[in-house]
């Protein structure tokens, strides 16, 4: 199964402020399992946001915001259901976001989660449209749906 990878944080190379996986299936196929297939939630961060981040993200996160464990945790809760998985993203920041939530305290403690993480280039011009940019499931949906529409056009 092909995820859609989008987060967002609190400047370069800034604290992990929330991330979305949004499976390769639309929300029509998906009808009554949509949300099983969808994961996204914020957690808190330590530093204070800087004045982008207060402007763009903050204001769209629309979800709870979760304490750093907590979030780890519904994070590998969710994605644990899916191994091998192909995880598709448009920055490296997102990949390394992701990867560090598999990490534990130790090599016991870290999750043996087997994926394939891609990511690609998109263009400035006719790339992913998001409903409302800067929130990470709403890039993820965008994402999902430029990428998606660009291996139908390719077959």
């Amino acid at each position: 199964m092909r995820f859609y990878l989008d987060t967002e944080f609190n400047g370069h190379r800034g604290e992990l402020i929330s991330l979305a996986l949004v499976s390769e299936w639309s929300p029509v196929a998906m009808t009554s399992q949509k949300f099983s297939h969808e994961f996204y939630a914020a957690r808190h961060i330590k530093s204070v946001p800087n004045d982008w981040v207060k402007e763009h993200v903050m204001p769209v996160l629309r979800t709870p915001v979760l304490t750093p464990t907590m979030f780890k945790a519904k994070v590998q809760e969710f994605i644990v259901r899916f191994p091998e998985s192909e995880i598709i993203c448009d920055w490296h920041a997102d990949a390394e976001h992701f990867a560090s939530l598999l990490d534990g305290h130790d090599y016991g403690s870290s999750l043996d989660f087997p994926c394939v993480i891609r990511i690609i280039r998109t263009p400035k011009e006719g790339g992913p449209r998001s409903e409302t940019p800067h929130n990470a499931l709403e890039d993820a949906r965008g994402l999902r749906d430029w990428y998606e529409s660009l291996l139908l056009t390719n077959r």
